[in-house]
C-alpha cells in the first residue's frame, strides 16, 4: 500500500521532469494510493495536529491542504467550492480524482491551433468537444498543453490533484459564452511578486536597485522584463533607454512594440 512518502519516492524514480509525458505512467501509483485511501488518513492526521496544538498552520489555503509539493511536481487535495467565472487554461499536466460521494463534472475544450500560450490574443476561441461525469475515486487525465475544462459544480466536491510545476508562463481566461480570450494572468505566483517588486524598487528610487533591476532583463516571462525597464525609467533614464533599445529586438512581439511606441513618445 503506497502511503504519502512511498508515493513521491515513487513519482521521483519515474518522472522525468526533462520529459514530460513521463508524467503519464504515474496513473497506476495514483490510482493505489487513492483506493488504499490514503487522502482520507492524511487530512484526518492533519485535524489532529491542529486539534492538539493551536498554533499549528500546516500546508493549508483556502480551498486546499498541500500534502506534497516536490521537484516538479505537487500532490494537493483542492475543495471544489463553486463554478469560476471564466474558463482557465492549465499551465501543468495533471490527474484530478473525485474523493467524495459526487462525481466531478466537466465540460471540455480544446484550444486552438494558433494558440501560443505567452503571446495573448482576444481574437482565439476554444471549440466545445464534449461533457464528462468522473465518478468518486476514478481519475481524469488533464491535457493543460491542449484543452480547457469547466467544472460544474453544484455542491462541493473534495478533488486530489496531482500536477507538475507549471510549463507556461500565463493563465488565459475564456468567456464561458462566447467562448473567446478575455484576458492572461501569470501562471506563477513568483511572477507576479518579482513584478510588484521591480515597480516597487523603481519607486523608491534607491541606486542600488539598479543592478537587481537589469538583472530582471533577462528573465524568462516578458511581463517581468517590462516591469524591470519600468522600474528602471523611475530609478535612471539612462538605463531604462538603453533597456529600451534593446528590447524592441526582444523574442516576445508585446514587448518589442511596447518599447518601441515608448521610445516613439519619448523622442
Amino acid at each position: 500500500m503506497p502511503c504519502l512518502d512511498d508515493l513521491v519516492e515513487r513519482i521521483d524514480r519515474d518522472f522525468d521532469r526533462e520529459h514530460l509525458a513521463s508524467f503519464w505512467t504515474l496513473e497506476p501509483l495514483l490510482a493505489a494510493f487513492v483506493q488504499h485511501q490514503h487522502a482520507a488518513a492524511l487530512v484526518n492526521r492533519e485535524l489532529q495536529q491542529l486539534c492538539r496544538d493551536p498554533s499549528y498552520m500546516g500546508d493549508w489555503r483556502p480551498n486546499q491542504l498541500m500534502l506534497h509539493r516536490g521537484r516538479g511536481f505537487a500532490l494537493s487535495i483542492w475543495w471544489f467550492e463553486r463554478e469560476r467565472r471564466y474558463l482557465h487554461t492549465m499551465p501543468y499536466l495533471g490527474y484530478y480524482v473525485p474523493l467524495g460521494r459526487d462525481p466531478l463534472r466537466c465540460t471540455r475544450y480544446a484550444l486552438p491551433g494558433a494558440y501560443d500560450n505567452a503571446v495573448f490574443d482576444p481574437g482565439l476561441r476554444i471549440e466545445r468537444i464534449g461533457r464528462r461525469n468522473v465518478q468518486p475515486l476514478q481519475i481524469l487525465p488533464l491535457h493543460g498543453d491542449r484543452d480547457v475544462y469547466h467544472f460544474h459544480v453544484d455542491r462541493p466536491v473534495p478533488v486530489l490533484k496531482l500536477t507538475t510545476a507549471a510549463f507556461h508562463s500565463l493563465e488565459w481566461l475564456f468567456d464561458r459564452d462566447t467562448g473567446y480570450a478575455v484576458q492572461a494572468n501569470d501562471s506563477e505566483l513568483s511572477a507576479t511578486q518579482l513584478r510588484i517588486a521591480a515597480y516597487l524598487l523603481g519607486q523608491l528610487g534607491d541606486a542600488q536597485s539598479l543592478g537587481p533591476l537589469q538583472g530582471l532583463l533577462r528573465h524568462r516571462h516578458h511581463a517581468v522584463r517590462w516591469a524591470a525597464i519600468q522600474g528602471l525609467g523611475w530609478l535612471d533614464a539612462d538605463a531604462a533607454r538603453a533597456a529600451l533599445r534593446q528590447a524592441v529586438q526582444d523574442e516576445h512581439p508585446h514587448l518589442r512594440r511596447a518599447a518601441q511606441r515608448t521610445l516613439d513618445a519619448a523622442s
